[in-house]
Formats: C-alpha cells, sequence, structure tokens
C-alpha cells in the first residue's frame, strides 16, 4: 500500500508542475491555445491568453504556485523514499528474502527494559534517533537515593549498548544518561 500511495504522490506533484508549465506557456504566448489537442482545454486556456496587466500577473502567479507545490511535495516524496520510508522507522536488514524495519519506538522500550534490570534505576525514558553511523539512544533515569552514579550510569550504558546491538543487530553510537536521585522522603541514604 506505501508503494502505491507514494506512486499516487509522485503523479499528482508531476501533474501539478505540469499544469503549472502549461499555464505559463499559454499566458506568455509560448504556445497558442489553439494548439491544445483537446477542445475543452483549448476553451478554459483560450481566455488566459487575452489576459493582461494584473490578470496576467495572477495568472503567472497561480502558475509558478502550482510549480511550487508540485516541486515541493515531490521534494518530500524523494526524502520519505531515501530515508528508508516510514518515519518511526529504522532498516534492520535488506536482502533478497525482503526487507525488515523496527519501530524506533520498540528500540527506546527494549532500551528502558534493559535500563530496568539494574536496582537501582527506579525509573528511565529513552529516546532513539537513527543516523547512518548507527544509533543514538538517549536516556533520563530516576536513581534510588544513594546509589553510585557513575557506576549505575556506567552499567546502564553498557548493558542498553550490548542488549540492543545484540537483538536488533543494529550498532548504538551514543548512550548518553542523565541521572537524578528519586526516593522517599523517609528514606535514609545509604553510604557504604
Amino acid at each position: 500500500m506505501n508503494l502505491l500511495n507514494g506512486l499516487l504522490v509522485t503523479i499528482g506533484a508531476l501533474a501539478s508542475i505540469a499544469v503549472g508549465v502549461l499555464v505559463l506557456l499559454l499566458v506568455t504566448e509560448t504556445i497558442p491555445a489553439e494548439s491544445l489537442p483537446n477542445a475543452a482545454l483549448r476553451q478554459q486556456f483560450a481566455g488566459m491568453a487575452e489576459h493582461s496587466g494584473a490578470a496576467l500577473w495572477q495568472d503567472v502567479g497561480i502558475a509558478i504556485g502550482f510549480i511550487a507545490v508540485g516541486l515541493i511535495v515531490l521534494a518530500l516524496e524523494v526524502r520519505m523514499v531515501t530515508r528508508g520510508g516510514a518515519a518511526g522507522m529504522v532498516l534492520v536488514s535488506s536482502g533478497p528474502e525482503g526487507v525488515v524495519r523496527m519501530s524506533i519506538d520498540s528500540i527506546a522500550q527494549l532500551a528502558q527494559r534493559t535500563a530496568r534490570g539494574n536496582r537501582d534505576v527506579r525509573n528511565i525514558r529513552c529516546s532513539v534517533r537513527a543516523a547512518p553511523g548507527g544509533l543514538t539512544i538517549r536516556c533520563v533515569a530516576g536513581l534510588r537515593m544513594g546509589a553510585d552514579v557513575t557506576e549505575v550510569s556506567s552499567d546502564v550504558q553498557q548493558n542498553i549498548r550490548e542488549v540492543v546491538e545484540r537483538l536488533t543487530g543494529l550498532p548504538v553510537t551514543d548512550v548518553p544518561v542523565r541521572v537524578r536521585y528519586e526516593g522517599d522522603r523517609d528514606q535514609p541514604v545509604l553510604t557504604r
């Protein structure tokens, strides 16, 4: 279905550009309205060739608008195709059997569940950004009051990197972690 949608959007964008160019050519009298193959088109555009002054500039503006809209839609469609398809997805593999994509949200959930395996992590929120070199997984963690920040953050970073790379096959380039203490007001701070 996505291929069909992309094809329809591309055809629509090209049609918009074609209409804009046709109007521009007719208004500037580069081609006469009589040369159009269809009688209905000739009748529609015959009046445009006779416009002058403000009406002429209005027709030129409309033509440029059609061309601009078509080019913008076409550029966005090409950008979507080169980014690997649907937004929020990352390409896991591509081969003769087909293409495998994974939701970025799923990777974030995997990272969060992995980090919760550390007993000092009370809660965590992760976001994933895909780049050509690999994934960047940013995390904000709430730690148990008194937990060793450097030890817990290093453990979280290492575990997330290992689990995500092993289960998805995607390289993880960076795992920045911001931490803050969270705890009950009555809970004493544990010291070693």
